[in-house]
């Protein structure tokens, strides 16, 4: 269907363009063929006043010798008029030859036009081609594009449904976070409702017991009380008999060490707290010597400070910028108005905790830091 449709557009063309060149011109082509019409004639005409001249020859030779004075005037003028037909004759052969040059020049640039018109049609066939590739590809991109929106709008399903599925699952977990912090409040009140019990057994079992006797509550906490007036005698004794004994006696040395008082301590079994701090790593943490403050330095170029003093939650205090490379230890100053941290790119830089902003970067010895911050001094 398209192939017909530019065919009749290139015939039309090709009719318009006859048109339009040929009819400039065709006053010349009537000339033309009136002009070779012209010559026709006059060449009949010539070769009828040749026969009537050779007639004329040979009836003026058979009377030469009477009066022909008429028969040379009539020569005369039949003579005139073959000069004046041969002089129309060469006007019209010069005029059939600029009527030819011309017709030449029109062929010349018909030719190019000609030459014109196919090169036009290759570069139509090109185009058409090209136009029909493009066309397909056009295709296959919305075909592409309709794929992609039918995928994009799954996606958005899914997305909504991850959405309400998230919403319900952190829902749950604010849920499990108040009843956990619930629960811990009520084990903490239960813990002190113990401590108190521990310790007034502690008290009573201190005001009815030796100089050193000791009983542990349950937060590991030590009291030292007395052991019984029968071991103050045997210890006596045996600092008595160890003068005279030797120091291999094991007995003696044996009741000595249980009656020396011993503390005792509590690990933890636990973890009281747990949060992502950092990006990357965690290289350094520590505690400000004033707040419940806990400042971490990680492999992602930066110092988090965090409030821990709510018991089971931490809450970011701010973020100190400005190393460029991970930063492997800090340390508050004895006021805990200043912050110092030391990276991996060479150089130790301090901040205020109050603005947390960059106040000191020196590429150097830390002590060289120290030096440019008289008013606070670093336990390092």
């Amino acid at each position: 269907m398209e192939g017909g449709e530019w065919r009749n557009n290139i015939i039309n063309q090709l009719r318009a363009r006859n048109k339009r060149e040929t009819f400039a011109f065709q006053d010349i082509f009537t000339f033309q063929s009136r002009l070779f019409d012209n010559v026709n004639t006059l060449k009949n005409e010539n070769l009828q006043l040749t026969l009537v001249n050779e007639r004329i020859r040979y009836s003026n030779t058979e009377s030469v010798s009477s009066g022909g004075g008429i028969v040379n005037e009539k020569i005369q003028a039949l003579e005139q008029k073959v000069l004046s037909q041969q002089e129309e004759l060469t006007s019209l052969h010069r005029r059939r030859g600029e009527s030819s040059q011309q017709i030449i020049n029109l062929n010349a640039k018909v030719h190019d036009l000609e030459k014109n018109l196919q090169a036009k049609d290759i570069i139509i066939s090109e185009n058409t081609a090209l136009i029909a590739s493009l066309r397909a590809e056009i295709q296959m991109y919305e075909n592409n594009m309709t794929e992609l929106q039918g995928l994009n709008q799954v996606l958005r399903d899914e997305h909504q449904a991850l959405q309400i599925a998230f919403a319900a699952i952190e829902d749950k977990l604010r849920k499990a976070q108040d009843e956990n912090r619930s629960l811990v409040e009520r084990l903490i009140k239960y813990k002190a409702k113990d401590a108190d019990k521990m310790n007034e057994e502690n008290e009573h079992f201190l005001k009815s017991s030796n100089p050193t006797a000791f009983l542990i509550n349950t937060f590991g906490r030590v009291s030292f009380g007395k052991k019984s007036d029968k071991v103050k005698k045997e210890l006596e004794e045996a600092a008595r008999e160890g003068g005279s004994r030797s120091s291999g006696s094991g007995g003696s040395d044996d009741k000595i060490m249980d009656s020396l008082p011993y503390y005792a301590t509590s690990l933890p079994n636990k973890v009281a707290l747990r949060f992502d701090a950092h990006d990357g790593e965690v290289n350094a943490v520590k505690w400000s010597p004033t707040d419940r403050i806990v400042a971490t330095g990680g492999a992602d170029r930066k110092v988090k400070l965090w409030d821990v003093s709510k018991l089971g939650t931490s809450e970011n205090r701010g973020t100190l910028v400005g190393s460029n490379a991970g930063v492997m230890s800090v340390d508050f100053d004895s006021t805990g108005a200043f912050i110092v941290g030391a990276s991996n790119d060479f150089a130790s830089r301090v901040w205020t905790v109050g603005d947390q902003r960059l106040r000191c970067e020196n590429p150097g010895n830390f002590l060289e830091i120290k030096s440019q911050i008289p008013w606070g001094l670093f336990a390092l």
